[in-house]
């Protein structure tokens, strides 16, 4: 696994990034897109598995920079008006490499927060500078336990992304829905905007526009593609 890691860092042309649409639930508008790193051996690993992998040996800051270089290049072929979300762990975004990077781009920015290691004490005072150059933060997985709502509290983002399992099952599952809802009254409370992940179908939209949540993403919408100017492309595989 080291010398495939390696090979990775050595050539980060062979990493492969994917944008995924997420979509105003009341206008149906894109307001903007994730990104997403698909790896060469993406049959064998799971992307979350490399990551995890880096993380073991040490070499997540190289990985994580390396994906996002490769997705902020990407994403100059979406349209301009529109966020790019960019995910990153705690460490890796109070990286002071990372943030002259984040701060460099042009475009609107989203910076989620991903949970594989806990919230160091300092990090919404190290992320200020994000902030004071208009990049949001999110919250990925609100929902998902005790762990997702105590980060939110901590943070206090100006996204808070709705865990997919939440989503699952949401038009007919009066406990899913109530909880949705208490996310989106806390997303008001703290003047975040509300992303619904894993939409994908009809019913699913319905409720989540009858609860008030603001954004949503998932195949109902549009599947992760890779983009060249002009527009999406279907990659095979």
């Amino acid at each position: 696994m080291h010398q495939r890691l390696d090979a990775v860092l050595a050539d980060p042309a062979n990493l492969d990034i994917v944008f995924q649409p997420i979509v105003d639930l009341n206008t149906g508008g894109v307001t903007g897109f994730e990104g997403l790193c698909r790896f060469p051996t993406d049959g064998e690993l799971t992307p979350k598995q490399w990551f995890d992998v880096a993380r073991r040996l040490g070499r997540s800051l190289s990985l994580e920079l390396a994906a996002l270089r490769r997705l902020l290049v990407n994403a100059e072929d979406l349209p301009p008006a529109s966020f790019v979300a960019a995910n990153l762990s705690p460490v890796t975004a109070m990286n002071p490499t990372v943030q002259e990077l984040l701060v460099s781009v042009p475009r609107p920015l989203v910076v989620e927060i991903t949970e594989h290691e806990p919230f160091p004490d300092d990090l919404a005072e190290a992320l200020k500078p994000l902030r004071e150059a208009g990049i949001r933060l999110a919250i990925d997985d609100a929902g998902a336990g005790f762990a997702s709502f105590n980060q939110l509290l901590r943070l206090r983002p100006d996204i808070i992304k709705i865990d997919g399992d939440l989503t699952s099952g949401i038009a007919t599952d009066p406990v899913r829905r109530a909880l949705a809802s208490s996310i989106v009254r806390l997303g008001n409370e703290l003047n975040a905007v509300t992303v619904s992940e894993a939409v994908e179908d009809p019913q699913q939209l319905g409720t989540l526009r009858d609860l008030g949540v603001d954004l949503g993403q998932g195949y109902l919408f549009g599947r992760p593609v890779a983009y060249r100017a002009g527009g999406p492309v279907t990659m095979s595989g």
